[in-house]
């Protein structure tokens, strides 16, 4: 699998009483195969500012960047869950799977990805 792309954005309202200003949306992009893919995680976006207390440290590049937590969430999903290569789309509501998925994350390897994906 070669990682393309990761990007995340805060999701805006469409509607006056849509509720999608409280969702981040992490994308990646990837080839697989010979086969152009994507991986979407959605997510409420108060999990983000419960999390980032927590890495806030491990965020810090080599380089002194500060990653965003919605740039790398669908990546680190990836690489922690193996079934998720078998899915496009991915919604996260329960605060403790979305927490669980930044546990025992080999951060050096996060760090290496998004370095190979900027130079792109």
């Amino acid at each position: 699998m070669k990682i393309r792309a990761c990007t995340g954005y805060e999701l805006e309202k469409e509607k006056p009483n849509s509720p999608e200003d409280f969702f981040n949306r992490s994308e990646v992009f990837y080839e697989q195969e010979g086969q152009e893919k994507s991986f979407q995680l959605l997510y409420v976006r108060y999990f983000e500012e419960q999390l980032l207390p927590r890495i806030s440290e491990q965020l810090i590049t080599d380089d002194g960047e500060q990653l965003a937590i919605k740039d790398i969430a669908a990546l680190v999903c990836l690489l922690h869950l193996k079934d998720a290569l078998e899915r496009r789309r991915l919604y996260m509501n329960r605060e403790e799977n979305f927490l669980s998925l930044f546990q025992n994350v080999d951060w050096s390897e996060v760090k290496k990805i998004w370095k190979t994906v900027k130079q792109q």
